[in-house]
């Protein structure tokens, strides 16, 4: 039974500055957090690499969700990046209809589609499940570190030397039309002129924030860590971002340890979640 009598649409974000009020309005609802005008958000929905798709009921937007393509050292993905339907309208299948809205856009990018979700919060987890995605078996630490603030790390580590790569190649494929996405770039590291360590990272628009996103770190040695997470933070301070994230396996501890020493905290226990694109077909 659809709410108010009214049966939800499911369609791309027009560009409108309407549609960019709507949107805006769902995220006041339940997540909060967007520091963005509307304008900003449908510039942002229009000529960068972020794409949405929204529910709409009678002419009113009740629920999106955004994606976009990130360009990593070893493959593309899909980022379904942010989730929401309004309080009023959940229950009625909506949010599995937009992930698979944003899923089939994504088929002509990458391969793969990942998102993120907290491990508390059952109705989103079941809503990619139903779509056709698939958590991971280990549960994660989502750590954030807010920007700007002071560097506990700003002291240089004795004999590491960091620098920072070219970014990396976009793959071929992608097609004429596919929005274009963020390409990480690494940090390597060499301690005492041997190679030691490298972090990848991801520049990422949302809009939610404008930062970082640690992809991988691996590192020789505790000190060799410590200066990767450094020059992480000290490039993204002088780059005025707003702030870093990182999801973490529960079982490696060190990663975890060293983040917390250079200012994250964490915000709980998170699923990865992945799918191979084009999703199935769903059921009859």
């Amino acid at each position: 039974m659809e709410t108010k009598g009214f049966k939800p649409e499911i369609r791309p974000f027009n560009g409108s500055l309407a549609d960019a009020e709507g949107l805006l309005s769902v995220e006041r609802t339940t997540f909060h957090e967007s520091p963005y005008s509307a304008r900003e958000v449908q510039r942002m929905l229009t000529e960068g690499p972020q794409r949405a798709w929204l529910a709409v009921a009678a002419s009113e937007v009740i629920g999106f969700v955004v994606a976009f393509p990130t360009f990593g050292w070893q493959n593309r993905r899909w980022e379904i990046d942010l989730l929401a339907v309004r309080p009023d309208w959940t229950g009625q299948g909506l949010a599995t209809r937009l992930i698979r809205a944003a899923a089939a856009a994504g088929a002509g990018v990458a391969h793969w589609a990942r998102a993120v979700t907290a491990v508390h919060n059952q109705a989103s987890l079941r809503a990619f499940q139903r779509a056709g995605f698939r958590p991971s078996a280990e549960p994660c630490h989502l750590l954030l570190r807010r920007l700007p603030g002071p560097n506990p790390l700003s002291r240089p580590t004795p004999g590491v030397t960091v620098q920072r790569t070219f970014p990396a190649m976009r793959l071929q494929g992608t097609g004429g039309d596919a929005p274009k996405g963020p390409s990480a770039f690494l940090l390597l590291a060499e301690h005492h002129g041997r190679p030691a360590g490298y972090a990848e990272l991801i520049p990422v628009q949302t809009i939610l924030y404008r930062g970082i996103w640690i992809e991988a770190v691996d590192a020789s040695s505790p000190l060799v860590r410590t200066a990767l997470l450094r020059e992480t933070v000290e490039l993204a301070t002088a780059a005025g971002l707003d702030e870093i994230g990182m999801m973490v396996p529960r079982s490696d501890h060190a990663l975890q340890e060293t983040l917390l020493t250079a200012g994250f905290r964490s915000l709980g226990g998170f699923y990865w979640l992945w799918a191979t694109l084009p999703l199935p077909e769903p059921p009859a």
